[in-house]
């Protein structure tokens, strides 16, 4: 048996053994699902015989729950069989298929589960009986994510955080970042030479002589796995084929998986061969074009071939027949050699409609990095009007980068001039005015996915460089974390910092106003059940009290609602305000997707399932559970409208944030997608808002269906043109998959926009929380408003602190309106004109109309020369 546990770039999971790897098609729910959710019980018996003893007794008239109790051997024996509420399309393919045409009061025919023999019954949620939710824990043998396929993998993230694990380590080694990537290097090295000797015929280190076959077999896995990871295709594939080998003639089981194994890696070194990583353009965008097929097609001919060995063995594998039609891609192929049976239909890469084809001018510009997976900011960290970008990488050894806007559409590289070239490793940042000197901090996480490690708090010198006061702030105590969030939880105008973490217990971290913070997490209430593995944090004041309140979003289980309570201290009210999520949580955030002036909940699911993401482009029933969205109904409570918006769709989103694409202003959104096996190649994700009314996925017509793994997500108007772009950090968990930044131009279009920038005097001075209303007349659509709350937006990404705010087209900005946190100031300005920037202070009765002219991202050779930021005084109407 061939076990394997990684706690990676995604997801935890256990790869099934090459034995267990059969096929399981899904069919449709069954009639009742129609209606929502049901009332179900359950009686689970370890035999066919058993189970037909329960149903003869269940047709003489026995009471199913006190059979349930005496029986059953599922967890909800103790509750009478009862499940819970929950929807049909829950449960495991084979309920569901057993539950089609049953109704209130009748049972199921016997099913056979891996647990044992089910019989199911819909019945009433009587008061006192039946649970009011299902607990997803209890009733895992019977859901549907019980059997999700998790995608293999092909990467060696999990072996390389082995070695490094077990290699011997001095005290305190994960306290300084650059530690860490020294014993990162030493680790693998020492790793591939031990396996290496250990392979070696004759060698004294060798103790395969006596051992099975199987044993060889996965020591030649394992060391090309490390060769994956470190991107050396070449003695990977040498090693996966002496595993193959092995597993042909001695281990027969193992074949599937090490033909998958080998057609990815074939497919990653083609990628490799061809640049893609490097110079991607269109080569690694869904659907790839027959003009930019691959040049070099050996290895992705190599790929087709053990995907079609694989498949005459499992032929109806979601996972290989989507790389299988990859593969066809890049050779310039697709459709007309995929067989048949295989094929998916190149309708699936259509979209429904057309917001315009953005284009990558990432290395026209500049912007020129080729990193890991990690983090991005975008905003003005110079104050002159013009926004940087800053991105960070999970490699423990990958430096962080400061690109400098120039305002002539190109970036210059800034990094050591800025003192950030010591800055290694960090999977995510945020930004931040934490001491209120006017100029844009950085803090930077790490450790997340793996060994808690210390962040950099990097005080902004506003002077273009940057210096590391981690230490002295307090913020230095080693965590595993990748999520934070800037807050002012007591309204005293000092950002606060809620950190979540993984495995331990979440920090809330108190601003003394000194350059010092304090950890108050335990005392405030929020430190969670101390094992949460926390992946996401978002902050509002969804209950419009004037406090700010918290969300945090678990991998592990239910995400957590923290309403302020004005004192320093929150009650955590997820399941009462009904925003559970999915107990597979990653990014999420708080925004208004419908302009109601209420915040509203985005929570991503994340399963590691290349299979449900295939079923959503196929339209195929799911067995992981799909995104959420929860509206907000102004009573403190939320509702589940996903299904009316149409997110009901899984796509294994690890970072993602929100903008408005068209500036129509209404909130999109892109995720960025994958996990760390390179056998993840499934798009990123542009859903573009319908007036707050449902969600349509145009990944496909805007060009920015990226296939390798998407992470950190940013939305900025990169030049001043008033059309915002997206900048995606794009890269895997290993160096093997490192790859370039993205910088997805905007098409533009004929809507109106306006951009503001607050300064805060009372209110913290990047005004986080602050909140902006506008009034707007559109012709011939009559008079709306548009909600914005200052903040960096989604938990993996940070887009600017400035709002660029979308109007709609023939705009008329009747009024624009501001809500100071702290000082309760609200502020009114009449007959404000679109297509411009403001700057707005606190109690100011004027604001500031910014002259910051666009310019084009098209490369150095195009544009004039920077545009300095002046400022004129226009009147204010107060109310």
């Amino acid at each position: 048996m061939f076990y394997r546990s990684s706690r990676a770039c995604g997801v935890v999971f256990l790869l099934v053994s090459f034995a267990s790897m059969a096929l399981s098609q899904d069919s449709p729910s069954p009639e009742s699902s129609k209606s929502g959710e049901l009332s179900l019980q359950v009686i689970v018996v370890r035999s066919a015989e058993e189970a037909q003893e329960v149903v003869a007794r269940l047709n003489q008239g026995d009471d199913f729950a006190q059979l349930a109790r005496q029986e059953s051997i599922d967890p909800t024996a103790d509750q009478g069989g009862y499940l819970g509420l929950l929807n049909a399309a829950e449960l495991r393919a084979e309920l569901r298929d057993a539950m089609r045409g049953v109704g209130p009061g009748q049972i199921s025919p016997v099913v056979h589960i891996p647990s044992g023999y089910a019989i199911l019954k819909i019945t009433h949620n009587e008061a006192g009986t039946a649970p009011k939710d299902a607990d997803r824990a209890r009733i895992f043998a019977l859901a549907a994510t019980g059997t999700v396929k998790y995608v293999q993998d092909v990467d060696g993230l999990a072996e390389a955080e082995g070695a490094l694990l077990r290699f011997p380590k001095p005290a305190s080694w994960n306290g300084d970042p650059k530690n860490v990537c020294k014993l990162r290097k030493q680790s693998l090295s020492t790793m591939i030479d031990r396996l290496k000797n250990q392979l070696t015929p004759g060698s004294q280190q060798n103790p395969l002589a006596s051992r099975p076959p199987v044993d060889t077999m996965q020591m030649h896995f394992a060391l090309a796995q490390l060769y994956a990871y470190l991107g050396d295709m070449d003695s990977a594939i040498a090693s996966y084929r002496m595993s193959y080998g092995i597993a042909l003639s001695d281990v027969q089981s193992a074949i599937p998986q090490m033909e998958e194994a080998l057609g990815v890696s074939y497919l990653h070194r083609s990628q490799m061969e061809n640049d893609v990583y490097r110079l991607p353009g269109e080569k690694c965008l869904l659907p790839i074009p027959p003009g930019s097929r691959y040049q070099k097609p050996a290895d992705s001919e190599k790929a087709v071939e053990f995907f079609l060995m694989y498949l005459d063995q499992k032929p109806k594998e979601l996972e290989v027949i989507w790389l299988l039609n990859i593969a066809y891609m890049t050779l310039g192929n697709y459709p007309d050699s995929v067989p048949a049976k295989y094929l998916i239909p190149p309708a699936t890469f259509v979209s429904k409609e057309n917001t315009g084809r953005f284009t990558d001018v990432a290395f026209a510009t500049g912007l020129q990095s080729f990193s890991t997976a990690g983090g991005v900011i975008v905003d003005d960290f110079e104050n002159n009007g013009l926004l940087d970008v800053v991105t960070s990488a999970f490699d423990s050894c990958g430096s962080m980068h400061y690109f400098h806007n120039n305002g002539d559409g190109t970036f210059s590289d800034n990094t050591a001039k800025a003192g950030l070239s010591d800055q290694v490793g960090g999977l995510n940042m945020v930004q931040t005015d934490y001491n209120n000197d006017g100029c844009i901090d950085i803090l930077v996480l790490r450790g997340g996915w793996e060994f808690a490690q210390r962040k950099s708090l990097l005080r902004n010198n506003c002077d273009g460089t940057f210096s590391d006061v981690t230490v002295a702030s307090g913020l230095a105590e080693p965590t595993s974390s990748q999520t934070a969030v800037w807050v002012d939880i007591n309204n005293d105008g000092l950002l606060d910092l809620f950190v979540g973490n993984e495995n331990s217990p979440a920090q809330l971290f108190l601003n003394k106003g000194d350059g010092t913070f304090e950890d108050i997490a335990v005392l405030a209430g929020v430190s969670g059940d101390g094992s949460s593995f926390s992946k996401g944090v978002a902050a509002a004041d969804y209950d419009n009290d004037g406090f700010v309140d918290l969300y945090v979003s678990n991998l592990d289980g239910r995400n957590f609602l923290y309403r302020n309570n004005h004192n320093n201290t929150f009650t955590e009210l997820a399941l009462k305000a009904g925003v559970p999520g999915s107990n597979k949580g990653f990014a999420t955030w708080f925004f208004d997707y419908d302009n109601d002036g209420l915040p509203d909940i985005f929570a991503t699911s994340y399963f590691a399932s290349v299979d449900d993401t295939v079923r959503t482009y196929l339209g195929l029933d799911h067995n992981a559970i799909t995104l959420k969205l929860y509206k907000n109904l102004g009573n403190g409570t939320f509702r589940d409208v996903t299904s009316e918006v149409g997110l009901d769709k899984v796509f294994m989103p690890m970072g993602g944030n929100f903008g408005d694409i068209d500036n129509d202003g209404y909130l999109d959104m892109y995720l960025g997608t994958g996990n760390p096996s390179y056998a993840s190649l499934i798009p990123n994700v542009l859903l573009h808002n319908h007036d707050g009314k449902y969600f349509t996925d145009v990944t496909f017509s805007s060009g920015t269906g990226e296939l390798d793994k998407g992470h950190a997500i940013a939305f900025a108007d990169l030049s001043n043109s008033g059309n915002e772009d997206i900048v995606a950090e794009v890269g895997g968990a290993t160096i093997g998959d490192s790859h370039a930044l993205r910088l997805f131009r905007n098409p533009g279009n004929g809507n109106d926009w306006i951009t503001v920038k607050l300064i805060g005097v009372k209110t913290n001075r990047v005004a986080i929380g602050a909140r902006i209303k506008i009034i707007v007349e559109n012709e011939g659509s009559g008079t709306r408003s548009i909600y914005r709350t200052v903040g960096s937006g989604g938990s993996f990404g940070a887009s600017p602190l400035q709002q660029h705010i979308g109007l709609g087209k023939s705009a008329k900005l009747l009024s624009l309106e501001v809500d100071w946190p702290v000082s309760k100031t609200h502020q009114v300005f009449r007959n404000v004109e679109k297509n411009q920037f403001l700057e707005i202070k606190e109690f100011a009765d004027q604001y500031a109309k910014l002259n910051r002219k666009p310019f084009h991202l098209r490369g150095p050779q195009e544009n004039a020369s920077a545009f300095p930021e002046r400022a004129t005084q226009q009147p204010a109407v107060k109310n």
